[in-house]
């Protein structure tokens, strides 16, 4: 399309580039909105087998980040970090995941306003079980690429990512 002054702009001139707009739009979808949409796939169909085990993808990833970490535990403050989230969001899924009896969160004994949070036994028996089932949703996932091309795509998503970084 072509770069246009908006100030410039009369209702015809609007319409004109709204149905242009359109046509481009039918011409199939662009990057972003095909990156959107196969997101949107791909997190409803997690938490569609993540739901037998009482656990969304987000929650699922926090147990995840935990059960990476040295000692399977963390601050809420390093998951905000992590996640790119807010507090009051991270707070959340923390307390429904400790409602749950899949993590334990406790006070820093050290500066009482840092909380940390760690995985319970329950917490990590659900990563294990969780993990193949992950592994097994991105490999149906990924089923319509040869090997090479599935390569070649997570090449070219790292170098997006990392250029966005």
């Amino acid at each position: 399309m072509r770069a246009i002054d908006s100030t410039q702009l009369n209702c015809y001139d609007t319409y004109k580039l709204q149905k242009e707009a359109v046509a481009v739009a039918w011409e199939g979808y662009t990057c972003g909105e095909l990156l959107k949409r196969v997101s949107d796939i791909f997190e409803t169909n997690a938490n569609r087998d993540l739901q037998s085990h009482g656990v969304t993808l987000s929650q699922m990833k926090m147990l995840a980040f935990l059960d990476h970490t040295e000692d399977g535990s963390t601050t809420l403050k390093s998951l905000e970090a992590h996640f790119k989230v807010s507090q009051a969001t991270i707070a959340g899924i923390a307390a429904r995941l400790e409602k749950k009896g899949l993590v334990q969160g406790y006070i820093d004994p050290e500066d009482r306003r840092v909380k940390h949070i760690a995985l319970s036994p329950a917490g990590r028996q659900l990563c294990g079980h969780a993990k193949s089932a992950m592994e097994q949703g991105e490999r149906l996932f990924l089923e319509a690429l040869s090997p090479q091309e599935r390569a070649t795509l997570q090449q070219l998503l790292q170098k997006v990512y990392d250029h966005l970084q």
